[in-house]
Parts: structure tokens; C-alpha cells; sequence
């Protein structure tokens, strides 16, 4: 981004000059020159991941080390858990972990090996763990260390537009567990300086290089709304969305707290009549839907995966 912003100050200069010098021949911009040599811009873009969750230990960033009271996660009533409960089956409490706290803060109380806080999963899921699906596999709650193929896989996490904005709590940070399908594993973090590009960024012969620690990705939610904004910079509208709220009706219905589902800690005050679906919540929902809360975002909006699962796109 600072590479765009001096070109483009270049630019505004060389075009004061042309017009100052009344159609005389400006002098050349070395800049421009060091530029004109990029041939290729490659965009890597990583999903799924928050920045502590990778890169929040290294050296001078602003990550883990300034994660105060975001690292307290509240349950749905506001009242701060004492453990993480966990629904991976390589961190559940009695087996394969041990119960060293316990939880009643909850209508259901639960027993867990982590307390209510950040935690490494490499420790405990470490990258030579068997716990990856083999192709066409899957389990909801992954798999047990010693079932699966190596490289040390959790479960799957959900990042998906309204639980990302309930997760966030108005800027408190501190309902990333409640608003999970995965619950306390939304704390867990790696420890990536074992990783070989941070040995490569800290051996002798490394170039100079910046990490975006204040980066910011685009839209709530996933990877599908996310690229779509980085290319388009807004949000799909599907042309013509059925809105009579039958079964081709892709709106979600989203509850008084703007949540479209029910996971182990949160229940929704819709019970079942939530819909996490495809698109935005309607502006004037169908028939047998609740209507949609003041604050939620409404409309056609494809916010979350509308593409199929499979090749062809």
C-alpha cells in the first residue's frame, strides 16, 4: 500500500511539472524507472485465521501482548466464563485431557482443561498430530489423534457475517466463544515461529519486510464475502431472491441479538426458526419468519458461501 501511495503522489507531481513548464520536456522520475520493472503484483490472500492466531508472538507487533480484556471471553448473558469449554475431541476434558477447571457459569455446568483465556493448540495439537481427514472424510468434532492422516487438524471453525458481528460485541471482543460452533478453540493460537518463512525472515540473509499487524479484512465473515470485496470492493446482490419464506428462500433469520443459529453456548430466543443462510436477512420477510431487527443488516446480500461445493464453480 505505501508502494500505491508514492506512485501515485509520483504521478500528481510529473503532471504539475508537464503544465508548469507550458509543453516543455519534463525531467525523468527515477521512481517511475524502479517501478516500471515490476512486471507481476501476486495478491496472496489466507483465509480462516486471525492475525494473533498466527502471527500474534512475533517480535513487535500488535498482537497477543496487548490482548487485555479481549481475552476474557462472556457467556450470553455477560458473566464471564472460568473455563473454555471445548468440543474438539483432542482438547475435551476428561479424555484425552484432563478436568482442571470447572464451569457454572452456564444453565449446563462443564468441566474443561483450559480456563477462560488464550491458549497455544500447538501444544496440545502439534503439526506431526494424525488428526486430518482423509479426502471425503469428516467428522464435526474432528478427529482423534491416531485416526486420521498428519498434520495436526482441529475441527472446523465457523467465520460466517452475523456471528462474526455478535462475536465482536461492539468492539469488546469478548464473545468469540458464545457465538462458535466450536466454543473455546476460538481462543487458541499457534506458535509460528518454528514455521520455516519466520526462519527465513530472521536468518542473516533475509530481505527487509513489514507484517500488517493493523490489517483489516473487508466485509464480517468469511472467505466467499471477503474476495468478492477484495476484487469488487462490495457485496453480491442476488438478482431476483425468492422471498416468500418457503424452502427456496435463501434470507437467514436472525434473533433479537442478530444471531442466525444455536450452538453449545448460545441459545437463541427463536429456538429453531433462526435460518444461517446464504444470504442477508430479508427487509420484509416471508410468511412464518420473524422479522428482522432493526440494527441487522437486510436485503439481498450474498454474505456467506453461494457457490457449490464442487468443481464446476
Amino acid at each position: 500500500m505505501i508502494v500505491l501511495a508514492a506512485l501515485g503522489a509520483a504521478l500528481v507531481v510529473t503532471t504539475a511539472l508537464a503544465s508548469a513548464a507550458g509543453g516543455g520536456t519534463a525531467k525523468p522520475n527515477p521512481g517511475l524507472a524502479s517501478l516500471a520493472k515490476i512486471k507481476h503484483i501476486v495478491v496472496i490472500y489466507e483465509e480462516n485465521h486471525s492475525f494473533d492466531n498466527l502471527y500474534g508472538g512475533w517480535e513487535g507487533v500488535n498482537g497477543l501482548s496487548k490482548a487485555t480484556n479481549a481475552a476474557k471471553q462472556v457467556n450470553q448473558s455477560g458473566t464471564a466464563f472460568t473455563c473454555l469449554l471445548q468440543l474438539d475431541v483432542n482438547l475435551t476434558a476428561p479424555a484425552p485431557l484432563s478436568n482442571s477447571c470447572t464451569d457454572t457459569t452456564v444453565a449446563t455446568a462443564f468441566s474443561s482443561h483450559f480456563v477462560n483465556g488464550i491458549f497455544t493448540v500447538d501444544a496440545f495439537i502439534p503439526a506431526t498430530a494424525t488428526t486430518c481427514p482423509a479426502p471425503g472424510a469428516f467428522a464435526s468434532n474432528g478427529f482423534l489423534n491416531g485416526t486420521a492422516l498428519a498434520g495436526g487438524c482441529t475441527r472446523d471453525i465457523v467465520h460466517r457475517y452475523y456471528q462474526e458481528q455478535y462475536q465482536i460485541d461492539n468492539g469488546k471482543m469478548d464473545r468469540y466463544v458464545t457465538g462458535s460452533d466450536a466454543a473455546g478453540l476460538a481462543m487458541g493460537m499457534y506458535t509460528t515461529s518454528s514455521l520455516p518463512i519466520y526462519k527465513y525472515l530472521h536468518s542473516s540473509a533475509a530481505p527487509k519486510y513489514a507484517i500488517e499487524d493493523n490489517f483489516f479484512q473487508g466485509a464480517f465473515g468469511g472467505s466467499f464475502l471477503n474476495h468478492q470485496w477484495l476484487i469488487a470492493a462490495a457485496a453480491p446482490v442476488w438478482a431476483n431472491a425468492v422471498n416468500d419464506g418457503g424452502s427456496n428462500d435463501l434470507h437467514s433469520v436472525v434473533d433479537g441479538n442478530g444471531m442466525p443459529n444455536n450452538y453449545a453456548l448460545y441459545a437463541s430466543p427463536l429456538g429453531a426458526n433462526v435460518k444461517d443462510q446464504q444470504l442477508t436477512a430479508s427487509c420484509s420477510p416471508g410468511a412464518g419468519r420473524a422479522a428482522t431487527p432493526a440494527f441487522a443488516t437486510c436485503g439481498d446480500y450474498a454474505v456467506n458461501i453461494a457457490q457449490p461445493w464442487y468443481q464446476p464453480y
